[in-house]
């Protein structure tokens, strides 16, 4: 009988034990939203509107430069470096890497600001675009060349790029570069 007491304590207080834990096991699987995460649509919208105006082909560096927030924050680790090397802001960086992009594709000397912010007024093509409170996702299609394979033979390639969008502005930005001798060698060519 002592037996059969201590066992139904013990069942008890682990059904206890266990029930008390159920909400913190269920928590774990959940997707945490962010604070104040009560978008509408139509807001949601609007801040997919401002990333695809970034990535639009034929912007010009003056509307891109007009899309991102003084408090840029850059997660490219690439561009990070680069902006340490020079010991200037992650923003600086940006602007100075765009900048030297568009002159680049502006032979003929005009306003730089008012040119294309990309060679030859190409965006990346964006396939997919969602957006979560201030986060919005883009999922870009390129097709590169096929190094391993005949001349002129390419393949699909989708990346991503990130942007944190507040007040209409891009204030953060994550994508999927990594450091390698060639984006290193990218951006220094463009800072020559």
């Amino acid at each position: 009988m002592k037996r059969n007491i201590t066992s139904m304590i013990s069942a008890a207080v682990l059904g206890l034990a266990l029930a008390a834990a159920q909400p913190v096991i269920a928590q774990t699987h959940e997707v945490l939203i962010p604070h104040a995460c009560s978008l509408l649509p139509a807001e949601l919208q609007a801040e997919k509107n401002v990333v695809l105006e970034f990535l639009r082909p034929g912007i010009t560096l003056r509307e891109l430069i007009a899309l991102i927030g003084p408090d840029y924050v850059q997660h490219n680790p690439a561009v990070l470096k680069a902006a340490r090397e020079k010991q200037i802001s992650d923003y600086e960086e940006f602007k100075r890497l765009f900048t030297r992009i568009a002159t680049l594709g502006n032979p003929d000397g005009g306003n730089v600001l008012d040119g294309p912010a990309r060679q030859r007024g190409r965006g990346p093509q964006a396939v997919i675009v969602v957006a979560e409170c201030d986060l919005v996702t883009a999922i870009i299609k390129s097709t590169p060349r096929d190094p391993t394979a005949s001349p002129g033979t390419t393949y699909e390639r989708f990346s991503f790029d990130t942007f944190r969008v507040r007040n209409g502005k891009l204030v953060e930005h994550w994508d999927d570069e990594e450091i390698t001798e060639e984006s290193m060698q990218t951006l220094h060519k463009l800072n020559e």
